[in-house]
């Protein structure tokens, strides 16, 4: 089962996985160098319309350099993190 860092933020309870293969680095960090703040800035300023991905069950938010793909876990209140990267990155 995966472990995950809990970020308190503006009402929202955001969960970030660590990395399988790297367990001492978040995922998000491990496998595309994004932070936490990256992620926080495409929620809370950069954020672009949500668009909802049915094959993944997530949805993906393109921010100005960087893209989420997140899911609630707690309609409006807690969100898992699935992925952060820069816009250019694959």
């Amino acid at each position: 089962m995966p472990e995950y860092q809990h970020v308190d933020a503006d009402g929202f309870t955001f969960l970030f996985a660590f990395d399988s293969d790297d367990p001492e680095q978040l995922h998000i960090y491990a496998r595309h160098l994004a932070t936490i703040r990256d992620a926080l800035k495409v929620w809370f300023d950069d954020r672009t319309e949500d668009t909802w991905n049915e094959q993944y069950k997530r949805y993906e938010t393109v921010g100005r350099t960087h893209v989420l793909y997140w899911t609630w876990l707690v309609p409006g209140k807690r969100v898992l993190i699935i992925t952060c990267f820069r816009r250019e990155d694959p």
